[in-house]
C-alpha cells in the first residue's frame, strides 16, 4: 500500500511547476501522465524499466473548510480559496524520494503537505 499525501494549495499546480520541483529534487527523473491527463507521476529509471517515486492527481477545488478540518485534524489550514492535491508515494529509497519532491512542491506553491503516516 502507498503512503498518502495531501498537499494543501492556495493555487493549483500545474505541469510547469510539476516539473520544477521534481527536478529540484532529481534531474534524472522522468515524468508521465496517466489517465488522460488525470495523474503525473515522477519515475526513476531501474534499467529494468520505470518506476513510480510519485504519483500526483489533478488539484480539486476545496469549497468546505470544515471537511477539511473532518479530514486532516490538527493540519495547518489556509484560507479559501483552497486546492485539495492527493498524491502517493511508494514506500523505502523511491518513496523518499517521493517524499522529497511533494514536500518541494508544497514549499513552491505555499502550500501544507500533510503525510498520512505522519512523517
Amino acid at each position: 500500500m502507498p503512503r498518502e499525501i495531501v498537499i494543501l494549495s492556495p493555487v493549483p499546480p500545474d505541469v510547469a511547476i510539476l516539473v520544477e520541483a521534481g527536478a529540484a529534487i532529481d534531474e534524472q527523473l522522468g515524468m508521465r501522465t496517466l489517465f488522460g491527463g488525470g495523474v503525473h507521476e515522477f519515475c526513476r529509471d531501474t534499467g529494468a524499466g520505470d518506476r513510480a517515486v510519485l504519483s500526483v492527481s489533478q488539484p480539486l477545488a476545496v469549497d468546505n473548510l470544515d471537511e477539511i478540518a473532518r479530514l486532516l485534524p490538527g493540519a495547518v489550514h489556509l484560507p479559501l480559496p483552497l486546492w485539495w492535491v492527493e498524491a502517493v508515494a511508494p514506500w523505502g529509497e523511491f518513496g523518499r524520494t517521493g517524499l522529497q519532491i511533494a514536500y518541494e512542491l508544497a514549499a513552491r506553491l505555499g502550500a501544507t503537505c500533510v503525510v498520512q503516516d505522519g512523517e
